[in-house]
């Protein structure tokens, strides 16, 4: 008889414990960049800004969060905000790009959630946020977007589950608070070099 896996437990604690240990990594990280590279750090954030601009920004926050592929989105918000454009101008277009990428991460999931390649996937390295959005719904979306858990991955597993679209979006809006919490400790970072 095959049973289904299990959800692992979600331990709020353990993911507030990764974050802490991140956010400590993000910020000596970002004052020993700072320390060594300064300029070289001011020249690539000026040619970003000039180059890429706030549709750069958006898309360094759509791609990752629409699919699920390592992403350095910390790494385009503190371009964008060295290259000068202001704390919540950086704000608002990553996060729209960021809730933007997760709509379409749930089409995705929504359209190919039948598919073997998929369910290969979601049983395989997104095994753990789908059985968390599987067993705790917009609770795990809700974590996947401001915590560690992969937020395009909650996406694609919402989508596939069929979780309805307006509670899906009206969680993802808590990646407003995680990027604005993110560029306010890199905004610490900076100040300190």
């Amino acid at each position: 008889m095959d049973t289904e896996p299990q959800a692992p437990p979600l331990r709020v604690g353990q993911l507030i414990g990764r974050m802490v240990i991140g956010v400590l990594i993000l910020m000596a990280v970002l004052g020993l960049t700072g320390w060594l590279f300064g300029p070289q750090i001011q020249e690539i954030a000026t040619w970003f800004v000039a180059e890429l601009g706030l549709p750069g920004l958006f898309g360094c926050f759509f791609v990752p969060d629409a699919v699920p592929i390592p992403g350095a989105h910390e790494v385009c918000t503190g371009f964008s905000l060295i290259g000068g454009v202001p704390f919540w101008t950086v704000v608002s277009v990553a996060s729209a790009g960021s809730v933007t990428g997760g709509m379409a991460g749930y089409g995705l999931g929504r359209a190919l959630g039948h598919t073997p390649r998929f369910k290969a996937f979601m049983a395989g390295r997104g095994s753990n946020a789908f059985l968390l959005v599987k067993r705790h719904g917009a609770s795990a979306v809700a974590l996947g977007a401001v915590s560690p858990i992969p937020y395009s991955v909650c996406a694609w597993a919402a989508g596939a589950l069929r979780m309805p679209f307006g509670r899906f979006v009206l969680v993802s809006l808590l990646r407003f608070p995680r990027v604005a919490f993110y560029l306010w400790l890199i905004e610490l970072g900076l100040a300190s070099t």
